[in-house]
């Protein structure tokens, strides 16, 4: 994987962020593409040369290379390429050009959103839009091929896309015609992506919901209410169990342990057994196999209003870009949603990550297996998750998530059952998260980028590897509290990007920071997956840096992804600015998020007062870390309210000031102490009988004390306030 850079301090003059090497066999070209900081300017440099250090133009040299493919395989993917060897009838997906006439359909989505519509009403218009586009090439298209003999499979309805079976000399004749952007071999078969797992293994919510933390923002009320979420699977979710919402079928085929099981992932009600989004109102469900059945699922899907989809299967190909890989690319940049897919189960031979999980648009996740504690430390990726980058270079998976000897739903009684291990297991998670995201600010219904950014920049649990970006676990497992708490700050940027947004070069924004809270940002876009797909698919090349007034505090610098990263610690509380540098801008307009995330956000640990706070009464204090039993514990009160802050430790804060009523809650007993079996602890406060009191506020927080744990995995907690009565 690219290692993007993280600096803390002014760098020195040129150092080199990133480096990356792209073969070009058909024209014979190796193309390097590094970043380098000039510190003097404040710029980040591209420069791009061939094997012997010459300068050269590496998206020209890019599209001389499909120009030269294209002659000699006209027009063919090369795995079609390799099928159409062995003599026999394939079936062939054949991706059209898109008609001139076809609007920019996630602009359509955008303005309609802004103008009052719902994420639901403006994704049902866009498909409207791209029937009426797409209609009559698709046809003119399908009857051509039958007239050369061709079985027409399927004739999409909303991409510029139509499935033939046939022959060499009929693929080749047809792929030869003008209106064909690129052929592709369309798998006749998918395979699910989860193992049966023997025996008795633990329950999913004891032990993998807790490490996702998703049931720290149950306790704040969200469970994924409002949200639509799609399982499209090998087969269909069972209708029958009582412990899911109520299941909206898309087709009526024999329903799958395997399918089920994701379903319960997602929504699970059963206590302790419980999904990450169990407040959906309904989950829809898609059952097929072939690459034909996922354009057919995905337009009832978007027609139902879903916003989310997961995919736990693949199709048999892996390590780099197919069909099914561009087909969801285009799906998530011209209709808003977003599709989460398990990065495959290829970590015991080559690791390749597989297809649908190798685009640029669609979020993978890796599986990790938490030991069967709610505590992080210790976790690990498991063995037989993917992590190997797709031939095109860009980082995978995005992120992790715990999907290791899982307890969850089936589909017969008792309807709880041991699912087994995989990616499978691990991307639903990330699935769930994302509709707690969306239930807690609905704009992320519409707004797929963000939602990315956000699971991205919240992934404070570092796994393996470098904390920010690494092989195995991408940005870091998933953390369901820090990405919600985020959100519902507002923590969040989203808008068009055009060439016109870049002032200088530059696109600015303001944040504002607290001094030692540690932060991860993320800065996200998308492929176009359009007809230029085949030269660069990747029409926007930012590389990002963050500044405190002229001091550098972070910079990251891919070549090959469609996002920035960056984690670090500010120097001073302030505003922050955060710098996109226009590094390429090939296309019209794209669709640009940016998210940031602080270990405030990604506190869990709970105070909660009852009791008489009243001149004379009495205060009940109750500290709780569900995560730590038996670990030691420090609370503290004060009088001064955020944004005053208090460091604890280099990377964290809480979010009230240390005053003179902090050093006397250090003395009170009970304020410190070992938390029990349930982590939890409890005190009392007599209140002193003094009228003036009356009407003052007091804060308090906690922060839990483990000297065998890593620092970054003790756990802080929001202000709880009160008022003296």
């Amino acid at each position: 994987m690219l290692e993007l850079v993280l600096t803390l301090a002014a760098m020195p003059q040129g150092p080199v962020l990133s480096r990356h090497e792209r073969h070009l066999p058909e024209i014979g070209i190796t193309v390097i593409d590094q970043r380098t900081l000039d510190a003097a300017g404040a710029r980040i440099v591209r420069t791009t040369t061939d094997g012997s250090g010459r300068s050269v133009d590496a998206d020209a040299l890019r599209a001389a290379a499909v120009a030269a493919r294209t002659a000699q395989q006209g027009k063919l993917h090369a795995s079609l390429v390799e099928k159409l060897a062995d003599g026999e009838v394939h079936e062939v997906a054949f991706w059209l050009v898109l008609p001139t006439r076809q609007p920019d359909l996630r602009a359509a989505i955008d303005r309609a959103v802004a103008a009052g519509a719902s994420a639901e009403e403006a994704r049902r218009a866009a498909l409207a839009l791209a029937a009426a586009a797409v209609a009559p090439g698709n046809a003119e298209f399908a009857a051509a091929a039958r007239a050369a003999g061709g079985v027409v499979t399927h004739t999409d309805t909303i991409t510029p896309i139509v499935f033939v079976r046939g022959g060499d000399a009929l693929i080749r004749t047809l792929a030869a015609r003008a209106d064909v952007d690129l052929a592709y071999w369309s798998a006749p078969t998918w395979f699910d992506e989860g193992e049966a797992g023997p025996g008795v293994i633990a329950a999913w919510n004891d032990w993998a919901s807790k490490t996702a933390r998703t049931d720290a923002v149950h306790r704040r009320g969200i469970d994924g209410a409002g949200v639509k979420v799609l399982v499209n699977d090998t087969a269909p979710v069972a209708t029958t169990n009582p412990f899911l919402p109520p299941i909206v079928a898309g087709n009526a085929t024999t329903p799958a342990a395997h399918a089920t099981a994701v379903a319960g992932i997602i929504a699970s009600r059963q206590v302790p057994n419980t999904g990450a989004a169990p407040g959906l109102t309904q989950l829809y469900s898609y059952g097929g196999a072939g690459d034909t059945a996922a354009p057919i699922a995905w337009a009832w899907g978007m027609s139902q209003g879903i916003s989310f989809g997961n995919c736990s299967w693949w199709n048999g190909q892996k390590g780099q870009i197919q069909f099914l890989d561009r087909y969801f690319d285009y799906i998530i940049r011209h209709f808003a949603v977003m599709l989460f897919k398990s990065s495959g189960n290829q970590g015991g031979s080559d690791g390749k990550v597989t297809t649908p999980g190798c685009g640029y648009n669609m979020t993978a996740s890796g599986n990790a297996t938490d030991q069967n504690t709610h505590d992080w430390n210790g976790d690990a990726m498991s063995s037989s998750s993917s992590w190997v980058n797709p031939l095109e270079g860009h980082d995978k998976p995005e992120v992790s998530a715990c999907g290791t000897t899982i307890t969850t739903t089936s589909t017969a009684s008792p309807w709880i059952t041991a699912a087994g291990s995989g990616t499978s297991y691990a991307s639903p998670v990330t699935c769930g998260i994302a509709a707690l995201l969306a239930q807690t600010d609905p704009l992320l219904q519409s707004k797929p980028e963000a939602v990315r950014a956000l699971l991205m920049a919240g992934a404070f649990h570092n796994i393996e590897g470098a904390a920010v970006l690494s092989d195995r676990d991408g940005s870091g497992h998933v953390d369901a509290a820090a990405s919600q708490s985020a959100t519902a700050r507002g923590q969040f940027h989203v808008t068009t990007l055009t060439p016109a947004s870049f002032v200088g070069g530059n696109y600015d924004l303001q944040i504002p920071l607290v001094a030692n809270d540690e932060t991860r940002l993320c800065g996200v876009w998308f492929s176009l997956a359009n007809s230029a797909y085949t030269t660069d698919v990747l029409q926007m090349d930012l590389d990002l840096t963050v500044w405190l007034g002229a001091t550098l505090v972070a910079s990251s610098a891919s070549a090959v992804n469609p996002f920035e990263i960056v984690q670090f610690v500010p120097p001073a509380t302030g505003i922050y600015t955060v710098r996109l540098q226009r590094q390429s801008f090939l296309g019209a307009s794209e669709p640009f998020a940016l998210a940031w995330v602080t270990r405030r956000d990604a506190a869990t640990n709970e105070v909660v007062v009852t009791g008489n706070p009243a001149p004379g009464g009495v205060a009940n204090f109750e500290f709780i870390d569900p995560y730590h039993p038996n670990a030691s514990y420090l609370a503290v009160l004060s009088f001064t309210p955020s944004p005053a802050t208090t460091p604890i430790g280099p990377k964290k804060v809480l979010e009230l000031g240390y005053d003179g009523f902090t050093d006397l809650s250090l003395l009170l007993p009970g304020f410190a102490g070992v938390l029990g079996t349930n982590g939890r602890a409890t005190t009392t406060l007599a209140i002193p009988n003094l009228p003036w009191l009356t009407g003052l506020p007091v804060h308090s927080a906690m922060i839990t004390i483990d000297p065998s744990l890593p620092e970054i995995v003790e756990e802080t907690s929001r202000t709880t306030t009160f008022v003296i009565q």
